[in-house]
């Protein structure tokens, strides 16, 4: 069990889910009205929203901005649960995991969002389950910067540098794509949504993560013709992962 991660249970549906180095770090108390969406409509703290597989609320607490997610099933299956996940043990939740990855990702000194908390809701023999993370100040995904214009260059190197220190810390990313990549107003790429990402041995795997993120690319730039993505653009990132 990672004792980094606290867990508390609040009755018994529910259990809240505490990293105690962000919070320390951060100077804030997780509390499990935060999983409600009305408990920061009502404080008038949503700053944004962003609709995807589910609805991801951009939100606002004592001056730390933040993002909460609501864990939303993938795939086929979506159309039949679009949120119950299987299992009883706590420290095999999502949210949890994902907790745990972060931190160990952060002790890795890789660009990564803070993992504040989680909450696991119990239905049945399943749960539904929540995070909240630190936003990440001024950064924009980039899929969205190259849908307006170019990066530079030198920020594709980068984006490739970032990726090999994931690598290097073996970190596999499941979702690998150019929307989870960001880039901030210093042209510092961060990498986000660890949701079913995992500590991984070996190396043979990292060719094919990397041929992922190229999928994604190529499929955007056959969606969206004036997608700002070249094949000079991937070879410096190439170029930047084996530097």
């Amino acid at each position: 069990m990672n004792t980094q991660i606290k867990t508390t249970k609040i009755d018994t549906t529910h259990t809240l889910l505490i990293d105690i180095e962000s919070c320390r770090q951060l100077d804030i108390t997780p509390i499990a009205a935060w999983f409600n969406t009305d408990f920061w409509r009502e404080n008038n703290a949503i700053t944004g929203v962003a609709e995807g597989r589910g609805t991801t609320l951009f939100v606002e607490h004592q001056a730390q901005a933040m993002v909460l997610r609501h864990y939303c099933r993938g795939g086929m299956v979506r159309h039949l649960n679009h949120d119950i996940f299987f299992g009883f043990s706590t420290e095999h939740t999502r949210p949890f995991q994902e907790l745990s990855l972060l931190r160990y990702m952060h002790s890795c000194h890789l660009p990564v969002p803070t993992g504040i908390a989680g909450l696991v809701s119990r239905v049945g023999c399943g749960y539904r389950a929540d995070l909240v993370t630190a936003r990440i100040p001024d950064a924009t995904d980039i899929h969205q910067l190259i849908s307006q214009a170019p990066i530079s260059e030198e920020a594709w190197a980068r984006v490739g540098q970032t990726i090999k220190k994931m690598h290097q810390a073996q970190v596999y990313h499941h979702d690998l794509n150019i929307k989870n990549i960001m880039l901030d107003n210093h042209e510092q790429v961060w990498l986000i949504d660890f949701d079913k990402c995992r500590k991984q041995e070996g190396n043979e795997w990292k060719q094919s993560n990397l041929n992922r993120l190229l999928r994604s690319l190529n499929k955007q730039k056959t969606k969206f013709p004036d997608y700002c993505f070249e094949p000079q653009n991937w070879q410096a990132l190439v170029q930047g992962y084996h530097e």
